[in-house]
């Protein structure tokens, strides 16, 4: 074999190694997902009023529920988290603030975690979103079980203040 073509059948390999390898990489253009749903009791709620008396930016809410894998089932989990308002309610939408929630979803008696933050719209008048209503939040990373975790959960409140906790986790 003279060296041109040595050096085309080299060329070649290594065109289809780099083809092979961007194929299978972490950058796929059709990540898996794992999905799973938690369910939330209704959560203790607790508010620490912060700078200016009454609604001000910064007043954060406090809560904790346990988690079950099945409703009505044992207790697996439980999420901690806090909401903090990041923007008042103003003359043009009065109805509505913004708040930034930080959830911490705690597993294996703390070894598994799941880390999930965002902004939503909540009414100025109540601690929580409305009923039947849905907020999707990104998540942000994990621990044990869900160390590298990305993907998202969308937080479904239920009419009788529980949450439905859908998790979409890409592979």
């Amino acid at each position: 074999m003279n060296l041109i073509s040595q050096r085309m059948v080299k060329a070649l390999a290594a065109l289809s190694a780099s083809v092979l390898i961007a194929a299978c990489g972490a950058h796929s253009t059709n990540p898996s997902t794992e999905t799973f749903t938690v369910y939330e009791d209704a959560p203790k709620m607790s508010l620490l009023d912060l700078g200016a008396p009454g609604k001000s930016l910064g007043d954060v809410y406090h809560f904790s529920a346990p988690l079950h894998s099945e409703r009505g089932g044992p207790v697996t989990g439980e999420v901690i988290g806090s909401k903090t308002l990041v923007k008042v309610a103003a003359d043009g939408n009065a109805n509505l603030e913004r708040r930034a929630t930080l959830l911490f979803f705690t597993f294996a008696e703390g070894k598994d975690q799941i880390i999930a933050f965002g902004a939503a719209d909540y009414s100025p008048s109540t601690p929580e979103f409305d009923a039947g209503k849905s907020v999707v939040r990104p998540v942000l990373g994990g621990t044990g079980k869900y160390i590298g975790a990305r993907g998202q959960v969308t937080s479904t409140r239920n009419t009788d203040g529980s949450y439905t906790q859908v998790f979409a986790l890409l592979k």
